[in-house]
């Protein structure tokens, strides 16, 4: 019998790679867009995710849980799968996020916590206590209730990141899940926000080289009193010092709006300029920015990335987290975890890239859905475009 799936297998593995490479051939010959491209990485990312791998989906029925790290799993509930994802799955403190709108989790099934939507996500967060060792996660959504499998291993490990229970817990979550799917099966370590990465550091310099080169003389800041927050600050008022460019808070002055918040504070600027509560003659985010809810508004939103967000990699890693986390969106704390995990991750000048979202008359709103839950592609903007716009030069 095994003889036969594995024959099955390589058979199944050889006609998709053909019909992959007649379909680039058909392709190439059209000079056809990026987004063709994306959907056929989509379609090998689904053939590859029916292999089981460290990512098998636990949960009731006698599914063998994940132990002692972050867990995604998918649970039966009202007739589909709803993805849940547990980050660190480590006694103590956890973040459940769950694929579905206002759900509920929590190791009793009778007191179950209510779960909320958070920034820069499209999952539902619930703050979870696990005890150590085997057990279970409740998840109630849509009017079902069913048991996640976990085992969080012995106590006395490695605890959940402090920076998982605070307004950043989601981000690093998102990376944690990164991780995973790159095929790390540690503990996070840290949370993104706990450090500016010199790559983002050299980033923000440039960008603010960049205003400097046309001319701007003031521009606005958006920062938070997370160590990476803090530093990020640090680095574009240093460099503005030295282009002779004066730093300020956001304010009623047509002047461009440097965003180096986490999710929170990014959300809340973009809204605040999409609503005309504040005014930005651009508002350039920093790169770990790169979320679809926090592209979606319209602010004029800008991000210097060293990577483009349809290429290979990038197509990649969108496509497995469609695949097992579906729902979610692709972020750039995820990106990065998954390419630290495969060890291909490295140098790569920067690049400012735009984001352009379609709206259609009368939808009130980008029509790519700019609520919770809204997303179901693995696209990093739904019914929108990220596009280079400028090279960035060196730094000042």
């Amino acid at each position: 019998m095994n003889a036969v799936l594995a024959a099955a297998v390589v058979l199944t593995a050889a006609l998709a790679l053909g019909a992959l490479l007649l379909l680039r051939t058909r392709l190439l010959a059209r000079r056809t867009t990026a987004s063709a491209y994306f959907a056929a990485a989509v379609a090998c990312a689904v053939l590859a995710g029916a292999w089981g791998g460290p990512l098998s989906p636990a949960g009731a029925g006698g599914a063998r849980p994940v132990s002692a790290g972050p867990l995604l799993g998918s649970l039966g509930m009202g007739g589909a799968q709803v993805p849940v994802l547990v980050v660190p799955n480590r006694p103590g403190y956890n973040l459940v996020g769950v694929a579905a709108p206002e759900a509920s989790a929590g190791t009793d099934r009778e007191r179950l916590v209510r779960g909320g939507r958070r920034p820069g996500s499209a999952l539902t967060w619930v703050p979870v206590e696990l005890p150590a060792g085997p057990g279970r996660v409740w998840v109630s959504a849509g009017g079902s209730l069913a048991p996640l499998a976990v085992d969080t291993g012995r106590a006395g490990g490695r605890a959940a990141p402090a920076g998982l229970s605070g307004a950043d817990g989601p981000e690093c979550a998102s990376a944690a899940a990164g991780a995973v799917l790159g095929g790390s099966a540690e503990p996070p370590a840290g949370c993104p926000a706990d450090a500016l990465a010199e790559a983002d550091a050299a980033a923000l310099r440039e960008t603010v080289g960049f205003l400097a080169g046309r001319g701007t003389r003031a521009l606005a800041l958006v920062e938070d009193d997370s160590p990476r927050g803090r530093a990020a600050a640090a680095q574009v008022r240093g460099a503005a010092a030295r282009a002779g460019i004066a730093v300020g808070r956001p304010d009623s002055t047509r002047q461009p709006l440097v965003v180096t918040s986490g999710w929170a504070g990014a959300e809340t600027a973009v809204r605040d300029v999409e609503a005309g509560r504040a005014v930005a003659e651009g508002t350039y985010l920093a790169p770990w920015l790169l979320s679809a809810p926090l592209l979606s508004p319209s602010a004029g939103q800008l991000i210097p990335l060293r990577y483009a967000p349809n290429g290979p990699a990038a197509v990649e890693y969108a496509a497995a987290l469609g695949a097992r986390l579906p729902g979610e969106v692709p972020t750039a704390a995820g990106y990065e975890a998954w390419r630290a995990a495969r060890g291909s991750a490295g140098p790569a000048p920067a690049k400012l890239y735009a984001a352009a979202v379609l709206y259609v008359p009368g939808s009130g709103g980008p029509a790519a859905g700019g609520g919770h839950h809204h997303t179901e592609s693995a696209s990093w903007l739904p019914s929108g475009m990220i596009v280079p716009v400028a090279g960035l030069g060196t730094t000042p």
